[in-house]
């Protein structure tokens, strides 16, 4: 059995990636591990025959064949609830099993030397090179400074007040992750890291369907059309979407975020 983990951040498209990986039979991706949100991970906090620290945890999940079988019955038993019966995998036709997680998890559980140190998985690293994009994003989902989050009923358009006051902190947090990542995936062998661009997955078909099948090449499983399930959630203008972007704009006039904001509103 080969490994590999989805390395990235919140907001980049991970899960669509992830589910048209899935869609392929000889690959098999639980998802997020290491989020205390995670069922898996409150059943680690639980119980007392799961491992306790956060490496030993990630190794078990990766390597242990017993969890692997329990992920996939689990999968294929609600693959079936859902009437997706054709959906669910033959374990024993998965070739490469894996997660996908976020860099800042890594470093929150102290495991940012976690891959460097087991040359056996292949890292696809997923990253969305555009802060403001990531920003709204993020802030869409209640991030800090967010006033105020709308959804226009005609339209069926969502729109967003940010504090002004905390807009250069939003965006440096977004710097600052996005370099975190990229440092991850730069000490490891170029042989074992396969980087992805949000705006490359998302741009049309064509590109997403070479993509795919550079993953499958990339983890040795054969080459198959999958379909992209799920869509951008924010498509409008940066101006359509933050409702008082002038102000935003004005709080970070005469700093490089400034530009970074311009650029974004097509300025």
């Amino acid at each position: 059995m080969e490994h590999h983990i989805i390395l990235t951040l919140g907001r980049s498209g991970s899960n669509t990636l992830r589910d048209m990986m899935n869609q392929n039979p000889e690959i098999l991706n639980f998802g997020e591990v290491l989020g205390d949100w995670n069922t898996i991970r409150k059943l680690q906090k639980r119980l007392p025959l799961m491992p306790r620290g956060n490496e030993a945890y990630l190794d078990w999940i990766m390597y242990s064949p017993r969890f692997r079988a329990m992920a996939n019955s689990v999968r294929s038993a609600r693959k079936m609830l859902g009437r997706e019966a054709g959906a669910a995998k033959r374990l024993a036709e998965v070739k490469t099993f894996g997660v996908k997680d976020f860099s800042l998890n890594f470093r929150r559980c102290g495991l940012l030397g976690y891959l460097d140190a087991r040359p056996d998985i292949k890292v696809i690293g997923l990253q969305r090179d555009n802060v403001v994009d990531r920003m709204i994003s993020n802030a869409m989902l209640g991030a800090t400074g967010v006033i105020e989050v709308r959804r226009d009923s005609r339209a069926g358009k969502r729109t967003l007040r940010l504090d002004p006051a905390r807009i250069s902190q939003l965006l440096t947090d977004i710097e600052d992750e996005n370099a975190e990542l990229q440092a991850m995936l730069d000490r490891l062998p170029t042989d074992r890291v396969m980087t992805i661009r949000y705006d490359d997955l998302f741009s049309d078909q064509a590109t997403r369907h070479q993509i795919m099948s550079d993953v499958f090449g990339f983890l040795g499983v054969r080459d198959m059309q999958t379909n992209e399930r799920m869509k951008k959630i924010i498509k409008a203008p940066v101006r359509e979407v933050i409702e008082n972007f002038d102000d935003c704009l004005n709080a970070v006039r005469g700093t490089p975020h400034w530009d970074l904001l311009r650029a974004a509103a097509g300025e």
